[in-house]
This record gives structure tokens, sequence and C-alpha cells, in this order.
């Protein structure tokens, strides 16, 4: 299988908010957009958003705070690094190795590839 698999679309919206903590534009103490304000922005319906933010609570990222929203742990960077991280090598390097033994493509090639991606970006 060339492609990771689908995701539910919960998962997708959580992990956008991962990657956001991650990136640093949510730091721990921050207060996360409602449910139905998440459902709104993200053009879905009210029991996805939901489910996306119990997927957060369930992982440790947000907690509830009584009477003003769910808010950003502050375990939430460690814990979300750590969920990038298993989602890095769990998933996305195996299709990398799959792909690149399709082309041949040698260590050494990958790296220099990894490495040309990275001049292009610091010239950017």
């Amino acid at each position: 299988m060339l492609s990771p698999p689908k995701k539910n679309k919960y998962i997708e919206i959580a992990e956008q908010f991962i990657e956001q903590v991650v990136e640093g534009s949510l730091s721990p103490g921050d207060k996360i957009a409602s449910v139905r304000e998440t459902a709104i922005r993200m053009g879905v319906t009210p029991n996805t958003a939901a489910n996306a933010h119990a997927h957060l609570r369930n992982l440790g990222i947000i907690r509830p705070l009584h009477g003003k929203g769910s808010v950003v742990t502050d375990d939430a960077p460690s814990i979300c690094r750590a969920y990038i991280e298993t989602l890095f090598t769990e998933h996305e390097i195996p299709i990398i190795r799959q792909r690149a033994s399709l082309l041949g493509l040698s260590e050494q090639q990958i790296l220099e590839l990894l490495k040309s991606d990275e001049a292009h970006k610091e010239k950017s």
C-alpha cells in the first residue's frame, strides 16, 4: 500500500490542534475554540467537532475549565510532540521506505533529497 490509511474527520481536526500546539500558536493555558466554533470553522457537524475535542481530552491535550470551555494542558506540548513522532515513525517512515525501495533509491540518495529540500527551504 503506497498511501496512508484514510483518517476519520475528527482525527484530522484534532491533529490540526496538535500541530498548533507544537508550532507554538497554542500554548498551555490557552482557551481553544468551543465545539460549536470548531464545527463552524471546520465545516463539520457539531458531533464531529465534539469527537475531536473528546479525542484531545482523552490524549491529555486539553481539559475542561468549568464555565470557560476547554484549555490547553501544561503537558500538551510534550504529548503533542510524542503523538507526531509516533505518527512519523510508525506510519510515514514505512511509506517512505516502501516508496524508496520501489524507486530503487539508496539511503544516500534519500539523504541527498532531504538535504536538497532543506537547502530549498533556506532560500525561500
